[in-house]
């Protein structure tokens, strides 16, 4: 018998022997018998007999029910020879591994590799590195084939303030030990805004000039690394402003220039790339970069050379047609 009737029939039973025969029929647990009606007879006086004993309350007892002591047990159902003995159940639902405590760094702060940026006036980004569990530690950035190396400070945290070279600009940072981050920038104001770019690996000093409306060299309008400009110019579309990216002290430096501009000064504007040749790299190959954004893509060009020995130290090696076409492409 299932299990389900076994406890329906003990609720019956129960219901029986705590109500008597009368509360079984009304409940429908023992049918009530139906007889054929008795023939009519004349009623006859009835004659004189001692007076009835009171009726006994039925009960299962007087009423003649008999009830089992209990409910019988089902039959076991048999099993298949060779079928597989279920498991028993554990008493209770294994507990869940305790979460794994969470590395920090001396301070507190938990570790792990966050970069951030957001977007600022005149399409520049103030990218955020974090980690404050890697002090001291190289980070290579690149953003639209652009490539710089830096490193973070003690606090693990590097800011820097990046031309933005695309829109949305994505940012793609790599650890010295290859962990890597990403991040992805709305850049809504590019448009209208012109950059050139060298980059270069080792620290082989290269410098961008700009010489905006034909200035002379160390005149107002030159714009180098030591005469950098403000982005504010570039917003009021007046003149250009130069961002230098890199640190030349980190383990294999990769080093940029990137310079600004407002499209519409561009038909007044000269581009140089000067090479010094110092006691550190004379005779050394150089491997650089030009970098050119042009009508929302950026176009490359490789610059492999030689400086010459160190009998030229103090000489400049001077490009000036990488970006020989900007003049014609600004008028």
């Amino acid at each position: 018998m299932p299990v389900r009737q076994t406890i329906l029939r003990a609720s019956a039973l129960a219901v029986l022997a705590g109500s008597g025969l009368a509360a079984a029929l009304n409940m429908g647990l023992i049918g009530a018998a139906s007889r054929p009606a008795a023939p009519a007879q004349v009623a006859q006086p009835a004659p004189d007999q001692p007076p009835a004993a009171p009726a006994l309350p039925l009960t299962a007892d007087t009423a003649g029910v008999r009830l089992p002591a209990s409910a019988p047990m089902p039959p076991a159902l048999p099993v298949a020879a060779g079928a597989p003995v279920p498991a028993p159940l554990p008493d209770a639902a294994p507990q869940a591994a305790p979460a794994t405590d969470i590395a920090r760094s001396p301070l507190g702060l938990p570790c792990g590799l966050e970069v951030a940026g957001t977007a600022m006036p005149g399409a520049m980004v103030a990218l955020d590195v974090m980690d404050p569990c890697r002090p001291g530690m190289r980070v290579e950035v690149e953003h639209a084939g652009l490539t710089f190396a830096a490193a973070t400070d003690a606090m693990g945290l590097l800011t820097l303030d990046v031309p933005a070279l695309e829109a949305p600009a994505i940012f793609t940072v790599r650890l010295a030990d290859e962990t890597l981050g990403m991040a992805l920038v709305p850049v809504p104001d590019l448009g209208g805004i012109g950059r050139v770019a060298v980059a270069w690996e080792e620290d082989r000093a290269i410098e961008l000039h700009a010489f905006e409306n034909d200035a002379a060299f160390g005149a107002p309008g030159h714009v180098w690394q030591d005469a950098p400009g403000d982005v504010t110019l570039v917003t009021a579309g007046t003149g250009g402003v130069l961002t230098r990216l890199g640190d030349p002290t980190v383990e294999a430096p990769r080093i940029a220039q990137v310079y600004t501009y407002p499209v519409a000064v561009a038909g007044a504007l000269a581009l140089s790339v000067d090479i010094p040749v110092t006691s550190a790299s004379c005779g050394q190959p150089v491997r650089a970069q030009s970098l050119r954004l042009r009508d929302g893509a950026v176009e490359t060009q490789e610059i492999r050379l030689t400086l010459p020995g160190c009998d030229a130290v103090g000489d400049y090696l001077v490009l000036q047609n990488l970006f020989d076409d900007l003049r014609l492409a600004g008028n």
